[in-house]
Order: C-alpha cells, then sequence, then structure tokens
C-alpha cells in the first residue's frame, strides 16, 4: 500500500510518471486533505494535473480515504494533509505493508520517529528503476525534470544519478 502526500503527488503527475506508480503498486491511496489540496484546489486554478488525478480518483486507481485520528500534536508543526497521510501511515503499517510518499523534512522526521516506512519522491523514481519499471534514460530524464523546477538541489540530483548507475 502506498500513500501520497500532496507534493509528491503533484510532482509525479506533473512529470508524467504517475501510470508508472501506478504499475508497481496498483492503486494510490491519499487521505482527503491531500485531495482537497491537490484536485479541489487546482480545479479551481484549472490546473492539468487536477483533472488527472481526479480522472484517475473517479477510475478508482487512486482512493481517497478517512483518517480514524486525529493527532492534535501535530497540528502547528505540519499541514493538514502531511499529518493526515501519517495518521493513514500509522494506522496501516500496523495492519499490513505500508510505505509514505513525502517530501517534507519534519514530515519524514515524525514517520521516522512513528516507525513509518517512507519515501522522497526521488526514492520513489529510483525505486522504479530498481524495479525495472521504468530504464535509466528515462529515470535521468525524470530526475533532471524534478530538479529543473526547483523541487531538488544539484547535490541530491547528482547523488541520485549516482546511486541508480548501478541499475543502468
Amino acid at each position: 500500500m502506498i500513500i501520497f502526500d500532496s507534493s509528491p503527488l503533484i510532482h509525479f503527475t506533473k512529470i508524467g510518471k504517475i501510470e508508472f506508480v501506478l504499475k508497481l503498486f496498483g492503486k494510490i491511496h491519499i487521505p482527503e486533505a491531500v485531495y482537497e489540496e491537490v484536485v479541489e484546489k487546482g480545479l479551481k486554478f484549472g490546473y492539468s494535473d487536477a483533472i488527472l488525478i481526479q480522472n484517475l480518483e473517479n477510475e478508482k486507481q487512486i482512493l481517497k480515504m478517512k483518517t480514524k485520528k486525529h493527532d492534535p500534536t501535530l497540528v502547528n508543526f505540519l499541514h493538514k494533509g502531511e499529518i493526515e497521510v501519517l495518521q493513514l501511515g500509522e494506522e496501516y503499517a500496523q495492519k499490513k505493508r505500508c510505505l509514505i510518499v513525502m517530501d517534507e523534512k519534519k514530515g519524514r522526521l515524525v514517520a521516522e520517529q512513528r516507525n513509518i516506512p517512507f519515501i522522497s519522491t526521488a526514492g520513489l523514481i529510483l525505486l522504479l528503476l530498481r524495479h525495472n519499471v521504468i530504464k535509466y534514460d528515462l529515470y535521468c530524464s525524470n530526475l533532471t525534470k524534478y530538479a529543473s523546477n526547483g523541487w531538488f538541489s544539484l547535490q541530491n540530483y547528482q547523488n541520485y544519478i549516482k546511486r541508480g548507475k548501478i541499475y543502468e
């Protein structure tokens, strides 16, 4: 089971690789707050990625989920979507294999403290390469797109290029 936060969901949609994630994981899960932020707000601004994500949700490839509990301790620390991703991750990590995709450093710190498996956008692109869902040239191209939009530092870019080279 994979649960996406807003930024990685937007990034994967913008670089045109959301289908590759679906190929590897079958379905993508998102909390209601992420849906509100990405789709509902995105549609108001006319973002094409919001339309694609809404279509995938209508086709049941992206599943919108409710959290069962609310954690007030994180309210002043993280955004609502990040909190709900962590809460879903905590709920499902105990029941079955679960992976959250989050780029927010503070959110990943909370995930680590709570033993919730997590991965960043770049880490997920590397995972697609490791599982032969994408080839090395596409991997490099995706990292370049990701970095060129200012979502990724040059140092991280070079590190991930080097890490992906072993799967070339």
